[in-house]
C-alpha cells in the first residue's frame, strides 16, 4: 500500500517540516518499544525532556525480530514535538506536525529506514557503525509510491521515484520534480498524477530540477505533451509520466512552470 501524507495548514511542505524536524532531534538510538519489541503497539524515538525536542511514534501492531527487523503491521508515523511517556504507559507527543499512513507490512527497505531516523533523524539514509548502508523514509516513499494531501491554502508537494498522486487543492501549489529529493539521483521519476492543478495565469507550477529531467524551457515541455482524454499527459521518456488530471493543454502557459538547479 501507498504512504499517505495530509499536509496541514501549518505544515504545507512536506520537505521542509521534516528538515526542520530533523533540524531539532537531537537523538542518536535504537528508540524504545511499548510493551515490548517482541509484541509492540508502539515504538519511538527522540528525547523526552524539552519541549523543543522533535520526536518520531510509530503505532501498530508489530515485533522487532533481530537483526531481521519489523514483522507485523505498521499503521502509522507520528512526527512532532516534546516526546513524552514510557515503555508502559506508552508515548505521545505533545504537537503532531505531520502523520505518514501507512497500513502495510513492514519490509526491509523500511526496517532500515526506521534505523535512519533513530539515529539523528535521517530521511535519506545513514551508514551504520557496523558499515552498512541503510535506507531512509524518501527511499521508502520511492518503493511504495504516495499519496500527498493538499490544503485550501498554496501547498508544496513533492515527487518521489515511486508512482505519486499529488493533491493539491485550492491554493497556488507547487508540484517539485526532483529525482535527488532522496539523497542520490534516482532512475526514475515514476508514473505521476497531479489533481487539483490550475493551468494559466495566477494557477499553479509545475517545477523541474534540471539535473533531474530533460527539460529547461516551457517549449520543452509542451512538446513532450499530449492530450489524452480529459488529461494532460507529459511524457518524460524512460523517466515516466506525469498526469494533470482534467487539465487542458492549450491551458497551460509559460507561468506555470520553473526550471531550477
Amino acid at each position: 500500500m501507498v504512504a499517505t501524507i495530509n499536509l496541514t495548514l501549518t505544515n504545507r511542505d512536506m520537505v521542509s517540516y521534516f528538515n526542520n524536524w530533523t533540524a531539532n532531534f537531537g537523538y542518536e538510538g535504537n528508540g524504545a518499544f511499548s510493551p515490548s519489541f517482541a509484541a509492540a503497539t508502539q515504538w519511538s524515538a527522540g528525547n523526552t525532556e524539552g519541549t523543543t525536542n522533535t520526536g518520531v511514534i510509530m503505532n501498530g501492531n508489530f515485533a522487532y525480530v533481530p537483526p531481521g527487523g519489523f514483522t507485523g503491521s505498521v499503521n502509522n508515523l507520528q512526527f512532532g514535538t516534546d516526546l513524552n511517556g514510557s515503555v508502559l504507559t506508552g508515548y505521545s507527543l505533545a504537537s503532531t506536525g505531520l502523520t505518514v499512513q501507512l497500513g502495510d507490512a513492514p519490509n526491509a527497505t523500511f526496517t532500515g529506514a526506521i534505523y535512519s531516523l533513530s539515529h539523528g533523524g535521517s530521511f535519506t539514509g545513514i551508514t551504520s557503525a557496523s558499515g552498512n548502508a541503510q535506507p531512509g523514509l524518501y527511499d521508502y516513499f520511492g518503493e511504495v509510491g504516495t499519496v500527498q494531501n493538499g490544503t485550501t491554502l498554496a501547498d508544496t508537494l513533492y515527487s518521489f521515484d515511486g508512482n505519486d498522486t499529488l493533491n493539491g487543492g485550492a491554493g497556488r501549489d507547487r508540484f517539485i520534480f526532483d529525482r535527488d529529493i532522496d539523497g542520490a539521483l534516482s532512475s526514475t521519476i515514476g508514473n505521476d498524477t497531479v489533481t487539483g492543478f490550475t493551468a494559466g495565469a495566477n494557477g499553479d507550477y509545475l517545477i523541474f530540477a534540471l539535473q533531474s529531467t530533460a527539460f529547461d524551457t516551457f517549449a520543452e515541455v509542451y512538446a513532450a505533451s499530449s492530450q489524452v482524454g480529459a488529461n494532460t499527459v507529459i511524457d518524460l521518456g524512460s523517466l515516466g509520466e506525469i498526469t494533470l488530471a482534467n487539465v487542458t493543454r492549450t491551458n497551460l502557459v509559460a507561468g506555470n512552470f520553473e526550471f531550477v538547479a
